[in-house]
């Protein structure tokens, strides 16, 4: 199961939600419902993550950066 959100252009937050049944018997039995019983009685592995993807935009930064010093620079003057 996956959500994703995009909160931002070029930024979004991922979780993801796995549920994963190992059995390690090599034997298949012909029977169904022996065969569903063992799947639901066997070891089970749930995981969950978080995922955040966050863009930035370096020119962007860059100019403001900039911006910041020429106002800085114009009130000490």
């Amino acid at each position: 199961m996956v959500y994703t959100w995009q909160f931002a252009p070029g930024s979004f937050v991922n979780i993801v939600y796995k549920n994963a049944i190992y059995e390690g018997n090599q034997d298949i039995d012909s029977n169904y419902f022996k065969n569903f019983n063992n799947t639901i009685s066997s070891s089970q592995n749930n995981n969950l993550s978080l995922k955040i993807i966050y863009y930035l935009d370096y020119l962007q930064l860059k100019k403001k950066k900039k911006y910041k010093k020429s106002l800085l620079s114009d009130k000490n003057k």
